[in-house]
C-alpha cells in the first residue's frame, strides 16, 4: 500500500470513531434526537384528525434500537450494492 491509501484508511477510521463517540455522547445526554420525519408525521396526523402510526410496525418490536438497526441494515445492503456496481458506476472498463 502506498502512503495515500494508508492516510485515507487512517482518516476513515478516525472520522468513523469520532462520529460514533459524538453520537453516543448525544444519546446518553438525553438529548431529543428525533428526526423531522416524526414531527412531520405527527403534524400531518393532527391536521387530518388522525393518530400517528409507525410506518414499519416490525421495526417497533426492537424498541428504541429498531430504527438504528433498520438504518444500519439499509446502509450495509446499500454499500454492498454500490460496491458490486462500482466498476460500472466509475466507468473504468480496464479492470
Amino acid at each position: 500500500m502506498d502512503n495515500f491509501i494508508k492516510n485515507c484508511i487512517i482518516l476513515l477510521v478516525v472520522c468513523t470513531a469520532l462520529m460514533c463517540v459524538l453520537s453516543y455522547i448525544g444519546y446518553i445526554s438525553g438529548a431529543e434526537m428525533g428526526g423531522t420525519d416524526a414531527a412531520v408525521e405527527e403534524t400531518a396526523a393532527e391536521t387530518r384528525g388522525l393518530e400517528a402510526e409507525g410506518i414499519i410496525p416490525s421495526v417497533e418490536h426492537f424498541g428504541d434500537m429498531g430504527e438504528y438497526v433498520g438504518f444500519t441494515l439499509a446502509g450495509i445492503v446499500g454499500g454492498f450494492i454500490f460496491g458490486y456496481f462500482w466498476i460500472d458506476i466509475k466507468g473504468d472498463n480496464n479492470a
